[in-house]
């Protein structure tokens, strides 16, 4: 997206943008990681994030340099609340911080999982996998996933934790519950955010289902999973910019007839290079670099824009 091409917009975000403008202040800048990856060993690292505003606030809490995911974890939860404070549109912001819901789910259908097959569960053990930084409260969560009651839940997790719950007891496999949430984690989030009618919200929606269902596509042609259409069927999030039957229609085919199918789309040359550095080094990390800086690229707009919902989303 061409920022000169982008128009202001939506002026509910004039404040919006002022605040956020004063919080890109206080980001981390390049200089700050170099110093991070310069420390000699953790400890020190955690001084000197534990030196940086925000961060200085949200470390406090932790007792030892050892639970710096703790305190990472608070300023994710900080972030939300003070970002939601500011927002006219507060439930765009808890969009945003899904996954960590969709993370506890995981964990706690696990937990569920190992108690019906009468194994001894150290809930201890699995609690510090839960996430706090999530817009859903995690007891709401528990009650919800080991009792099935569903009460006090949004209306989108309600349906969601009693689909997963009775597809288990049907025929899910435990292996395919993380995919399976995935999916639905993309296609939940692509649909709250078309209903914004926000061409720019719309094209990040795609641009994160493009890469979960490219990465599946590849996951299950490389490690030689199960290569049958009716699994890819499964598993493809639709709302992607690249159609989901385009990917099922070819999941008989080699993995290079991804590349192919893709031509002519921004995809189609990251997807060669990534498959050659499989050929070389068993990896895709290749892949994964380009599709973190294509979503950055995109977002980025935000910070050309005077006011909108972009300068909000690209923070």
């Amino acid at each position: 997206m061409d920022y000169l091409e982008v128009p202001t917009k939506d002026t509910r975000y004039a404040y919006v943008t002022g605040r956020v403008r004063g919080l890109e202040k206080h980001l981390l800048k390049e200089t700050d990681f170099t110093r991070l990856k310069e420390s000699e060993g953790l400890r020190q690292a955690v001084l000197i994030l534990a030196k940086s505003y925000p961060y200085s606030e949200s470390l406090k809490r932790i007792s030892q340099a050892e639970d710096f995911e703790e305190g990472l974890e608070e300023e994710l939860r900080r972030s939300r609340i003070e970002l939601k404070s500011f927002s006219p549109q507060p439930e765009l912001v808890n969009l945003f911080w899904l996954e960590y819901d969709f993370h506890n789910i995981k964990v706690l259908l696990k937990v569920k999982g190992q108690r019906e097959l009468s194994k001894k569960v150290d809930e201890s053990k699995w609690e510090k996998y839960l996430s706090k930084a999530g817009s859903i409260q995690i007891g709401l969560l528990q009650e919800a996933v080991y009792r099935e009651n569903f009460l006090d839940l949004p209306g989108k997790f309600k349906d969601l934790i009693s689909e997963i719950i009775t597809s288990i007891k049907k025929e899910l496999h435990p292996l395919k519950i993380d995919t399976f949430l995935d999916k639905k984690f993309f296609e939940v989030l692509s649909s709250k955010l078309r209903k914004y009618d926000d061409p720019f919200l719309d094209g990040l929606g795609k641009k994160l289902i493009d890469r979960f269902n490219i990465e599946v596509f590849l996951r299950v042609k490389l490690w030689g999973r199960e290569t049958k259409r009716n699994f890819l069927e499964e598993i493809i999030a639709e709302g992607g910019g690249v159609e989901k039957k385009r990917l099922v229609d070819i999941a008989e085919q080699s993995k290079n007839s991804l590349i192919e199918e893709l031509k002519n789309t921004e995809y189609s040359y990251p997807l060669q290079k990534a498959l050659e550095e499989w050929e070389d080094k068993r990896n895709l990390s290749r892949l994964d670099d380009f599709f973190d800086k294509n979503i950055l690229k995109y977002t980025r707009v935000g910070l050309y824009i005077t006011f909108g919902r972009e300068p909000l989303i690209n923070y």
